[in-house]
């Protein structure tokens, strides 16, 4: 099984996971429930097998949910840095904080923790999202 079934990686990759949620909990709290379970079933009465099955069946849509989600979120990020480089070399008008806009020539993009950033004609920080105009 992959590593985040078996709860075990390497430190980044399980901090950026996302926490899909099913029914209002998420995958690792319905693990929890799932081996709790087990342990406190009475011996004489255990859990059917297709109600096991079912129960891992669930687990396993949630796991596949989880990464289908972790993997759009990477494309995401891709695509947006792909459309502030190809901003570089073109005209744009934008909006600065102030609600003023303005015009220039995108010389760069740096690519920080909390997204991209272009510069444009010498001022840094211009966000990609305030774009309004490219030309």
């Amino acid at each position: 099984m992959s590593n985040a079934i078996s709860g075990v990686g390497t430190g980044e990759a399980n901090r950026a996971a996302p926490q899909a949620e099913v029914g209002g909990i998420d995958k690792n709290q319905f693990l929890e429930l799932l081996v709790a379970q087990l342990k406190n079933q009475n011996p004489l009465n255990p859990v059917g097998g297709q109600e096991f099955m079912s129960q891992m069946a669930a687990f396993s849509t949630l796991e596949q949910v989880t990464n289908l989600t972790a993997g759009s979120e990477e494309l995401n990020q891709m695509m947006a840095a792909g459309q502030s480089l190809a901003l570089v070399g073109h005209d744009v008008t934008y909006t600065k904080a102030d609600g003023s806009t303005a015009a220039g020539t995108v010389e760069s993009v740096q690519f920080g923790k909390n997204g991209f950033s272009l510069t444009v004609n010498g001022e840094a920080g211009v966000l990609a999202g305030t774009v309004t105009e490219v030309r």
